[in-house]
């Protein structure tokens, strides 16, 4: 997981998005739960963070789709 998650960060800096720890332990729960869907990764991510809202997963989840790094239809990583 930890060469994927180094390139996505770097893709994502690339991209020129801010890294914010609510995004980095998002992409490390994505990456730890191939194959569920943005429902279930929001409902993962919950647990972990209170704080953490339906459409920050959902943005994550659209910028690695845009990124090439997921498919939609199920978070799998490429």
């Amino acid at each position: 997981m930890g060469e994927k998650y180094n390139e996505i960060i770097l893709a994502f800096k690339n991209k020129g998005c801010r890294i914010t720890e609510q995004r980095k332990n998002l992409l490390s729960i994505i990456l730890r739960n191939p194959g569920c869907s943005c429902k279930e990764l929001y409902y993962i991510a919950r647990k972990e963070d209170g704080e953490i809202g339906r459409a920050t997963v959902y943005r994550i989840v659209r910028s690695l789709v845009d990124l090439g790094y997921v498919e939609r239809k199920n978070v799998v990583i490429n």
